[in-house]
């Protein structure tokens, strides 16, 4: 059984552990100007100068860019996972089930595993 499948699904995990904790905090942030936002526009004061001075735009971004890092860290953990797995003599449905994928998800993560294996 190779070590280096196993280090590589553990630093996925931490990698996937870390990105999670930046995600949240942009959304942790997005949702106290929302709420500041929300705030604004009870007191009676106009959408646009409710929202004007909040970050918005900035902000929006970085969520999105978040949420792009979060899953690409979790593509690669299913990678690594799939690499793995089947190396373990896991099949390809029941590391989907485990994943909780369709098949067509699994069949195509299998593949793009056995591709990079090939590469390496």
């Amino acid at each position: 059984m190779s070590t280096t499948k196993r280090q590589d699904l553990i630093d996925r995990i931490a990698e996937l552990v870390e990105v999670a904790a930046l995600l949240r905090a942009q959304l942790q942030g997005y949702e106290k100007t929302m709420t500041k936002i929300a705030a604004r526009l009870e007191n009676g004061e106009p959408g646009i100068a409710a929202s004007t001075g909040t970050g918005i735009p900035g902000q929006r971004r970085h969520v999105t860019e978040a949420i792009e890092e979060f899953e690409a860290a979790r593509h690669r953990l299913r990678l690594a996972l799939f690499a793995l797995g089947m190396e373990e003599g896991a099949s390809m449905s029941e590391i989907g089930r485990v994943l909780g994928i369709s098949r067509q998800l699994a069949s195509r993560l299998a593949g793009e595993a056995a591709q990079a294996d090939r590469q390496a």
